[in-house]
């Protein structure tokens, strides 16, 4: 049967399949499989959408591929306990609430977490029926473990026999209690020279800056992987195999409007992809067309950007040649870095508008963009260490926002629905 649209090109989902279009990233990619071959854990941040997990999971394929990897979404609410008892699962533990007999490789014990500073309950878990038949041709050896802190090195050890690769995602999102948690872990990790256990770290920049403010100690351990939105080599190295794996053409002044309409955007790019394969394959064609893309594209709008152009549109309404308020959105917009200071704010605003703007031109438009009246699209940011917030410090309460405005400002996005409108 010929190879489906949906198996090639995969919006949402990790392309690591083998029929899956993926861009090779480069030297960041290089520099992530590196810091992993060396021990390091590595901090992959960047803004939303850029590809950050994909490129991690990606790199963690073989881990995968032997069911080595345990991948955590978001650590939203939870401890470093609860991510724990996941690798545990994992492991082929059977986590309990009371105390129980463990049969591991003919011996018994306990894992388990005293409560500390009420961070940690304890976590109790003990191999399960398939894992101990498993182990039953192993070595035979008896011994306890009862790990009292999250800095314990049995756990790791645990981790390490079992060559887990272990997976930590949207790190932005840690409550205090699990980045000081998850900090003296780190140390204790730093100080065992793991050959086989790996971790990796996704979030944002300022997460290595908090982990090491927690703790100092692991500062060696931790390796910061800088992710850019991907280029137009990039872009293309998904657009052109993918069509070509489908068997469809397309030429050079098409892949050039995917390119300038995805932004950086590796979802992008699958998105559109996948929408102008599914309809050429429905009208029988052998090529993408112009029609499929500005359909494909008025399409995304509509079922992923909508509420945010909305939300955009209303927050730049306003009075005044200068229209402060857009300026600022588009200076974030574009800028690299999920977090963005006074400073930064002053220099490209002054760069949009071709003259010296004052800081204090900005703090009151800057300020309005966090109230309810203006749908709160930007947000003060929050101290690391769970105290307060950052001074000079913004973001996007909505991360997502940043790839649509820059997809606004590219595409008149009314005229385009107009044209679609008017051939269909």
């Amino acid at each position: 049967m010929p190879i489906a649209p949906i198996d090639v090109f995969v919006p949402g989902r990790f392309p690591t399949g083998q029929l899956n279009a993926y861009a090779h990233r480069g030297a960041t990619q290089r520099e992530l499989e590196s810091a992993l071959s060396r021990g390091f854990v590595p901090v992959v941040f960047g803004s939303y959408g850029v590809g950050k997990s994909s490129l991690a999971m990606y790199c963690a394929a073989s881990w995968a591929e032997k069911s080595k990897l345990v991948y955590i979404p978001s650590v939203y609410r939870l401890s470093l306990r609860a991510i724990l008892e996941r690798v545990l699962e994992h492991l082929g533990y059977e986590v309990t609430v009371e105390r129980v007999a463990e049969t591991r490789r003919g011996g018994s014990g306990e894992v388990g977490f005293a409560a500390k500073g009420n961070v940690f309950t304890f976590l109790k878990a003990s191999v399960s029926g398939k894992a101990a038949r498993d182990w039953e041709k192993g070595d035979q050896e008896s011994r306890e473990l009862v790990i009292k802190s999250p800095s314990d090195v049995r756990i790791i050890e645990i981790c390490e026999a079992g060559g887990i690769f272990l997976m930590i995602d949207e790190l932005h999102r840690a409550s205090a209690p699990l980045s000081r948690d998850l900090s003296a872990f780190l140390k204790s990790y730093a100080n065992m020279n793991c050959k086989r256990f790996k971790i990796c770290l996704l979030g944002t920049e300022d997460d290595a800056s908090g982990l090491v403010i927690m703790d100092q100690g692991i500062d060696r351990v931790l390796q910061e992987i800088p992710v850019e939105p991907i280029s137009r080599k990039e872009a293309e190295s998904i657009i052109e195999p993918g069509m070509k794996r489908l068997g469809l053409g397309i030429s050079k002044a098409l892949v050039e409007r995917i390119c300038i309409a995805s932004v950086g955007s590796p979802f992008i790019v699958q998105y559109l992809c996948l929408e102008m394969a599914e309809l050429a394959r429905a009208e029988g064609l052998g090529a993408v067309t112009n029609g499929h893309f500005e359909l494909a594209l008025v399409t995304y709008i509509k079922r992923k950007a909508q509420r945010a152009i909305r939300a955009y549109r209303s927050a730049i309404e306003t009075v005044g040649a200068k229209r402060y308020r857009k300026q600022i959105l588009l200076a974030m917009a574009k800028s690299d870095d999920e977090y963005v200071t006074m400073d930064f704010l002053v220099e490209k605003v002054s760069e949009q508008l071709g003259e010296d703007i004052p800081s204090t031109a900005l703090s009151g438009p800057l300020r309005e963009l966090k109230e309810a009246r203006y749908g709160r699209i930007l947000k003060d940011v929050e101290n690391p260490m769970g105290i307060g917030r950052l001074y000079n410090y913004s973001a996007f309460s909505d991360p997502s926002i940043k790839a649509v405005i820059r997809l606004v400002e590219r595409i008149d996005v009314d005229l385009l629905e107009k044209k679609v409108e008017s051939r269909s």
